[in-house]
């Protein structure tokens, strides 16, 4: 599909990484279309193995051309054994296409087709706009699922929240922020403001 000048993948990472999953395994140098369409029970010219073959492209996951072969991307994320590096690998790579980051960050948790088709220039029909929707969902999953190292962020700061005259000394963190938040709103009512 196009969005934008740009061509995206029909399938999102997770899918594609499903499909590509047999090629890494079988530890094959190199696999014809059609002997991958066969190994995957797909029709070799059909549309739906030609989409995901198209995909697995594009997220690169496996090399352009007939015969082809899965990338060193692919292999490094499906057969690692270090959870936050696999993690790490698939976020990065969640990450390949600037119009699905923007849709990821500019809509709200659960977006409807009509939220996807206002942030699009282009007018498509709602098949494109639930592809669209299930690659962002999945590209908020593998950002959900990848926590950057602790040592990016200090261990805590005290923070000093001020309204009005009223100090309060906090540690960082959403415990401590939200309980400083409600003790400010219950001062507040208390001085009528």
């Amino acid at each position: 599909m196009i969005i934008e000048n740009m061509k995206l993948p029909e399938y999102s990472l997770s899918e594609s990484l499903k499909f590509v999953e047999p090629l890494v395994f079988s530890n094959l140098s190199s696999i014809s279309k059609d002997h991958f369409a066969k190994l995957r029970s797909y029709n070799p010219l059909g549309g739906a193995f030609n989409l995901r073959l198209s995909s697995a492209r594009l997220w690169g996951l496996i090399t352009d051309g007939n015969p082809f072969k899965s990338t060193s991307l692919a292999t490094q994320i499906l057969l690692s054994s270090d959870k936050k590096d696999k993690l790490k690998k698939m976020y990065l790579t969640s990450q390949n296409f600037f119009v699905l980051n923007k849709l990821s960050r500019d809509l709200n948790l659960n977006p409807s087709l009509n939220d996807i088709s206002r942030l699009i220039s282009d007018d498509h029909d709602n098949k494109v706009l639930k592809k669209i929707k299930n690659i962002i969902i999945d590209i908020r999953f593998h950002a959900n699922n990848f926590y950057p190292d602790k040592e990016n962020y200090a261990q805590s700061k005290d923070l000093k929240l001020q309204l009005n005259g009223i100090n309060i000394d906090v540690e960082e963190s959403r415990e401590s922020i939200l309980a400083a938040i409600k003790l400010l709103e219950s001062r507040l009512d208390l001085f009528r403001v």
